[in-house]
């Protein structure tokens, strides 16, 4: 397959590229080049055990093609590369620098990949995690960038408001490695601000009788993905995200989402990670935890809890742990860190 690419203001090809530096990104380049249909691809392990899968190609290229199309994303445009590139994000970065003509800025990932950056970006994406951090370390550097995707995890109501002050257009993604990043967005601030998902080209949703969320992506070989989110469906681009349905918790018959209860609560917690969880009850066949990564108690948090929750959606035990574990794209284990407690 030829390719080119330009990143860091040098252009490559599927014939001159072993002299780039960095092992991922050449490791990437000649798999993306080599006769093969696919790419292998490692799974976040957020929602169970990380695995390999294989994407084809022709998928990543249309992918790519609808982000171009949805952004108007024009080509010689500049773009960052802060992610890693063992994972979907990442290699689809590489992939739309390909496709598109970006002027690719590749940096290391790091917890805020923009601190030295001194030019304009006009496409990036991030975690929350990194969009906190530049935040709370260089906020002027955000303005930097133009268009700015936000996922791997929920954007809460904390960062949400910040970012109300920034010139940064910025969007939560919904997406998985299956469907090959992001296949609806959400408008966090400025003009046109949303409260719901809304599908990139083409894209369209419908729900099963378990309200899971059913993707319809036409662009891709599978043009039906199902999922194991559970959503409300405005119509059939848009939609509201309610949780994972592995995440939910039935106590004493009374079904509770603990994401929406993190988005309620979320303005107690300032800077400290937390989740609500359950574990095995005799009375209720499952009790509500709420599990905080910190090592001292929160002053007055079962008052500002009882003001922000139904009686039913209250902890029944609140338990502290010095750090939560993470998986390898550094999203909270739920699983594995409520054994710990």
């Amino acid at each position: 397959m030829k390719w080119s690419i330009q990143i860091n203001g040098k252009h490559y090809n599927n014939k001159n590229f072993s002299n780039i530096d960095d092992l991922e990104i050449r490791n990437f380049l000649e798999e993306w080049g080599n006769n093969e249909l696919s790419i292998s691809v490692n799974t976040s392990g957020s929602t169970g055990k990380p695995k390999l899968i294989h994407l084809l190609k022709s998928d990543m290229v249309a992918s790519a093609k609808l982000t171009g199309a949805y952004f108007n994303l024009e080509t010689a445009q500049t773009a960052l590369l802060c992610l890693p590139i063992k994972y979907i994000a990442g290699k689809m970065m590489l992939v739309r620098a390909i496709v598109l003509g970006f002027d690719l800025i590749s940096v290391k990932p790091a917890s805020n990949p923009i601190i030295d950056c001194v030019q304009s970006i006009g496409f990036a994406a991030m975690t929350p995690m990194q969009v906190n951090t530049v935040l709370n370390q260089s906020p002027d550097k955000l303005n930097l960038i133009e268009q700015l995707l936000i996922g791997g995890a929920p954007v809460d109501s904390r960062l949400e408001s910040k970012l109300q002050e920034v010139k940064t257009h910025c969007f939560s993604t919904y997406g998985m490695t299956e469907s090959i990043t992001h296949v609806a967005v959400k408008k966090l601030n400025g003009k046109n601000k949303s409260k719901y998902f809304e599908a990139l080209p083409n894209i369209t949703f419908q729900c099963n009788k378990d309200d899971c969320l059913i993707l319809k992506t036409p662009h891709l070989s599978s043009s039906t993905i199902n999922t194991n989110d559970i959503v409300k469906v405005i119509d059939k681009q848009s939609f509201m995200f309610i949780g994972r349905i592995d995440n939910v918790i039935n106590s004493g018959g009374i079904k509770i989402h603990p994401e929406e209860l993190e988005t309620k609560v979320s303005s107690l917690f300032l800077n400290k990670r937390f989740f609500f969880a359950s574990l095995p009850d005799e009375l209720f066949g499952e009790k509500l935890v709420l599990v905080i990564e910190s090592k001292n108690n929160i002053s007055d948090l079962q008052s500002g809890l009882e003001k922000q929750l139904d009686t039913f959606e209250m902890p029944k035990t609140i338990f502290y742990l010095d750090s939560f574990i993470e998986t390898k794209t550094k999203k909270i284990d739920r699983i594995r860190t409520l054994k710990e407690v």
